[in-house]
């Protein structure tokens, strides 16, 4: 008779403290994958600037190396976030002081 007590005990369902664990442990998880995913991500756009970087220094070497006469001046429009060139004051507006509304 013992041993149908004792193996009925073995069958039972877990108990609340042991589901609790289990569901500690899936959102340990979830968060580790989540933080892995997130840094992995920023790592990827890190590396996307770096590389950015350098392709732009590469065609300012290009653009200065072979375009005769070049300056860093004439060659900066191969940088898009280069500022672009004001436009000289026209002699009627002298003292005007120029302003922009370009939002970034």
């Amino acid at each position: 008779m013992s041993t149908v007590i004792h193996a009925a005990a073995e069958t039972d369902p877990p108990s609340r403290s042991q589901w609790l664990w289990m569901l500690l442990a899936g959102v340990a998880m979830a968060q580790l994958l989540s933080f892995w995913l997130l840094c992995s991500h920023q790592v990827r756009k890190a590396e996307a600037r770096q590389n950015e970087t350098i392709v732009q220094q590469m065609a300012l070497a290009d653009c200065l190396q072979y375009i005769p006469g070049s300056t860093i001046a004439s060659c900066s429009h191969m940088d898009p976030n280069a500022q672009p060139a004001q436009p000289l004051a026209s002699p009627t507006a002298t003292g005007a002081v120029p302003v922009s509304f370009s939002y970034r």
